[in-house]
């Protein structure tokens, strides 16, 4: 998890230092918490109901980690958000709609895009990986339709299938490297893979 404070710390820089405004939302993933309730889960096979909120508590327990490692401004709401950066603590927003199927294959990646879709945001999904691969090869650019054939990827199963159902594109970015972040923030090619559900 060190390498989160990296990424907040580095958009933060550089944000000050452009002369464009941006809105980031960070939507935090659930990480070592995530993967405690996932051996919870396997050990004594609670109910996807349980399991679901408590998955989504980890992602507020993340962000808690974020905050406290990082000046960010916290929010606990999608409405006005201000321009600049800014972390999601995600819990009372998903426990009041609940739109989401309770289960494993809806991760914060999928929750991410939920949240990008309500807010008509671009999607950077960030991983441990340069993005995509195929037979050890990087996807630089590939469609919605491809990675759903592909089964399981470094992306939860279910994201494939959410960005068809609402025409939305995707970026898939290492977030061990925050320049490529702050690339694709600002529109310029970063390495990657550039997924589109928008055709």
């Amino acid at each position: 998890m060190k390498h989160s404070n990296a990424i907040v710390n580095t958009l933060l820089l550089s944000l000050q230092e452009s002369e464009n405004k941006h809105s980031i939302l960070i939507v935090p993933g659930g990480g070592d918490f995530a993967n405690a309730i996932r051996s919870i889960d396997k050990k004594y096979a609670l109910s996807n109901d349980a399991t679901h909120w408590m998955a989504i508590l980890s992602m507020e327990q993340y962000a808690y980690y974020i905050a406290d490692k990082s000046n960010v401004t916290s929010v606990d709401s999608l409405d006005n958000i201000n321009p600049g950066l800014s972390l999601l603590f995600p819990y009372n927003i998903l426990k009041r709609t609940d739109e989401l199927e309770h289960s494993w294959n809806i991760t914060s990646d999928s929750i991410a895009a939920w949240i990008a879709k309500k807010t008509d945001a671009t999607l950077i999904k960030l991983t441990d990986v340069d993005g995509v691969f195929n037979n050890e090869v990087l996807q630089r650019q590939m469609t919605a339709d491809e990675l759903e054939s592909m089964g399981r990827t470094c992306i939860d199963s279910s994201l494939a299938t959410f960005l068809k159902n609402n025409k939305m594109d995707c970026i898939v970015i290492n977030g061990k490297e925050p320049e490529r972040i702050v690339d694709a923030v600002i529109g310029k090619d970063a390495i990657g893979t550039y997924i589109k559900g928008n055709i």
